[in-house]
């Protein structure tokens, strides 16, 4: 029997000198037939259409409408239209109408859409360093 208690994904390991960068790279996206139990980190955009059972590292996040987060988003701008329960710390945080976050978030500029749901506190932080939630 195969047991992992904590698995790591580093979506930009493998990146060779002519990688142009994450500014530039696709998108990685988790499908929404997939789920992915441990942590994600990379330093490009990850989208989440399926679900993800643990920490989300990236520059930017985006959680789409099908999407699920059981853990916490650390990003330098995360968009929200899907599920999250955990805390949600980005400088920049867009909650879209469709969304449902069960957790904190820490923010330096929020916008919340008419008809979103959130249940925690949204304390402002001048500014939110992207570290990484768990060691490499």
């Amino acid at each position: 029997m195969f047991r992992n208690t904590t698995a790591a994904l580093d979506l930009g390991a493998g990146r060779d000198d002519s990688d142009p960068g994450p500014s530039s790279a696709r998108p990685t996206v988790i499908q929404g037939d997939l789920t992915i139990i441990g942590d994600l980190l990379t330093d490009g955009h990850i989208e989440v259409e399926g679900r993800v059972i643990g920490n989300v590292n990236g520059r930017t996040v985006t959680v789409g409408h099908g999407g699920q987060v059981e853990g916490s988003i650390l990003a330098e701008s995360a968009a929200i239209l899907g599920a999250v329960a955990g805390p949600v710390q980005a400088n920049s945080v867009t909650i879209g109408k469709s969304a449902k976050v069960v957790g904190n978030i820490f923010h330096n500029e929020l916008t919340i859409e008419p008809g979103a749901y959130h249940e925690g506190r949204r304390p402002w932080r001048p500014q939110i360093d992207r570290k990484p939630i768990f060691k490499q």
